[in-house]
């Protein structure tokens, strides 16, 4: 196959902003109302135009006497793994799907995920096909998704406390979704233990209550019950009422403690399942790899954009005989990452919901997909089916750095 060869690439930082200001989890500081899309921009000799973001990678900065997480690091990958090839080298297709990875670039793939989706963007819009079908064809016309905004927003307003996440999950409800993601974990950092078990267990039975009892309502932790597994026993107890679809990263990766939290869980009688795996980057990871197998994890999270395509569609053939779903983090990966989810999503049998962070439009052309009842519709375009509005990217062309 030798159709178009990649002529340039530009990467551009674009801000992009949340529709609300996002709280603290359980681990860090508040998130703030903006983070910056590193968009990549890649075009052949042929016309054809590829995308993905470089935020993993930009994220990466170790100091100034390493080029990781800086635009030189970014320059030498993309000129190395891209530049002067052609856009049909970089995956194995047959019958109009890819089937696996150029040897040539899996080490770069499996590194630097994000870099496989510019891969199947480039291919399908070279091929005429939508990513969708590039990674199997579609399952489903629709993706679920749920609103993962709802962070210790109690802390933004210490007035009304617990109240305030309740009042945004309704809001959230009103404007269309019926999946919500509500951080807890406070008893980790931000609490004293038992004061923050009780405001857990109060933001639960407060959203579950705002949203009604149709909806699926969702926790993550991000480790804040770590070393206090009499905390979490408790707060599984507490908010059975609220049943939960999923309990997210309650505790660090432990084999030990996934066999005891299982058993609790199973003693009390929640249905809700457990999920981990959005810290594995390197997937899937000795720890991870006994959780699956052993049968303690019920859902699986890799980051769609850090594991990308390729590396996901391999996960995907392991996890298939285990029953362990797919269900991918979407955060921190700004507007691009929503659609390349939500491509994944789509051929993907297991995926569940799409992680939403609800950004604002910022440099996309709008398109026909559409938000309705709590789901996504598909692209009808060609590759990830997205296309740069170039009078909108104007005001940060300024900032575009070229690779030619």
């Amino acid at each position: 196959m030798t159709k178009g060869k990649i002529a340039e690439i530009t990467i551009t930082p674009v801000p992009s902003h949340y529709h609300k200001m996002v709280g603290r989890p359980a681990f860090a500081d508040d998130i703030g109302n903006q983070r910056t899309e590193w968009l990549v921009r890649a075009r052949t000799d042929s016309g054809i135009e590829g995308l993905t973001v470089a935020n993993r990678f930009m994220q990466q900065f170790r100091g100034f006497d390493s080029s990781d997480g800086t635009i030189r690091g970014l320059i030498s990958l993309l000129t190395e793994t891209f530049i002067d090839r052609y856009v049909g080298e970089f995956l194995e297709v047959s019958d109009g799907q890819v089937v696996g990875v150029s040897p040539i670039h899996k080490e770069a793939f499996w590194s630097h995920g994000w870099m496989s989706i510019l891969a199947f963007d480039l291919l399908g819009h070279e091929l005429g096909l939508s990513c969708v079908d590039l990674l199997g064809g579609p399952v489903r016309d629709q993706v679920p998704a749920y609103d993962t905004t709802l962070f210790f927003q109690d802390f933004l307003r210490p007035d009304i406390g617990a109240r305030q996440v309740a009042l945004e999950a309704a809001k959230s409800h009103k404007d269309g979704y019926n999946a919500f993601k509500i951080k807890v974990g406070r008893p980790g950092r931000w609490m004293s233990p038992q004061a923050g078990l009780e405001r857990d267990i109060e933001v639960v039975l407060g959203v579950r209550e705002a949203v009604g009892p149709d909806c699926r309502v969702m926790v993550d932790a991000n480790f804040g019950y770590d070393g206090r597994l009499d905390l979490l026993e408790d707060f599984i107890r507490e908010t059975l009422p609220a049943n939960l679809f999923w309990m997210e990263e309650m505790v660090n990766a432990d084999v030990g403690d996934y066999r005891m939290i299982r058993h609790a869980r199973d003693r009390i009688g929640s249905n809700a399942m457990l999920v981990c795996g959005e810290v594995d980057i390197d997937p899937p990871s000795p720890v991870f790899r006994d959780l699956v197998c052993e049968g303690l994890i019920d859902g699986y999270q890799p980051d769609t954009v850090v594991a990308g395509y390729s590396r996901w569609q391999a996960l995907e053939k392991w996890l298939e005989p285990t029953g362990v779903i797919t269900q991918p983090r979407n955060f921190g990966n700004s507007n691009f990452g929503n659609r390349a989810t939500l491509i994944f999503g789509a051929s993907s049998e297991t995926f569940t919901m799409l992680e939403d962070e609800r950004y604002l439009p910022n440099v996309y052309r709008s398109d026909d997909v559409k938000f309705t009842n709590g789901a996504y519709s598909l692209p009808s375009g060609t590759g990830l089916g997205l296309e740069i509005d170039e009078d909108l990217y104007q005001k940060y062309a300024g900032y575009e750095v070229s690779i030619k």
